[in-house]
């Protein structure tokens, strides 16, 4: 969304890390002062919701981790954590990412539509937490992951292979509000339906990502519709 003149000089702006697996990048309620933005690799971001972690969301390549509570000088709402074997990224000061954002013509604009699309993407979540079956909420959230936004690696028999980003089987049911053992067993039903194969723990390929979408908005919880 921006200029490669832009994409340049935000580039001179900020510093290249790596980050391991576990890693932790911002935590809840820490003040952070940095914005980063991830090149390759996957993250997961979590909130203490009682006693326990609720993933919120997963980072992927371009996504920026850190921007509100710089800008704003408030504490992140949510963890940070590497879950990919390694994460590419580059930072640079909230102060220098508020400068660029007011030198750069594209710069809030892009930053808006990115924010805005992390809304909708939130409520979207939020209706998939009300299908009627676990089966139903993790097809709903296979789906959610299949959008062109979310990169999905497309084959050539028009099957999508998501990656799971690294989040355990648990992580995801918190997610769309299920156990562990529960998204276990979602996930074997939706392979004896054909609509997935593979494991989690590596990746999903989604065999018919319009019947798997069909399959989570059923009314009847049925079964998909042919």
């Amino acid at each position: 969304m921006l200029t490669r003149q832009e994409q340049a000089t935000l580039r001179a702006r900020t510093s290249a890390s790596r980050h391991r697996k576990g890693t932790v990048i911002v935590s809840e309620g820490v003040p952070a002062d940095r914005v980063t933005i991830i090149r390759s690799g996957w993250a997961k971001a979590t909130a203490i919701k009682g006693d326990r972690p609720v993933l919120l969301r997963l980072y992927g390549p371009g996504e920026l981790i850190g921007v509100s509570a710089a800008l704003t000088g408030t504490a992140p709402a949510e963890t940070v954590t590497v879950t990919s074997w390694e994460v590419h990224a580059i930072s640079l000061a909230a102060r220098s990412f508020s400068d660029f954002l007011h030198r750069a013509a594209n710069a809030s604009a892009a930053l808006h539509r990115l924010q805005q699309w992390r809304l909708e993407e939130a409520d979207r979540l939020r209706t998939i937490r009300d299908y009627p079956t676990a089966a139903q909420r993790l097809a709903g959230l296979l789906t959610e992951l299949c959008r062109p936004e979310n990169d999905p690696i497309q084959h050539s028999d028009g099957t999508l292979s998501v990656p799971s980003a690294g989040a355990s089987q648990q992580d995801l049911g918190s997610w769309i509000g299920d156990s562990r053992k529960t998204v276990v067993r979602a996930l074997s039903e939706l392979r004896s339906l054909k609509l997935i194969t593979s494991e989690m723990r590596q990746h999903v390929r989604v065999t018919d990502p319009d019947r798997l979408r069909t399959f989570a908005e059923a009314a009847d919880a049925g079964r998909p519709t042919s």
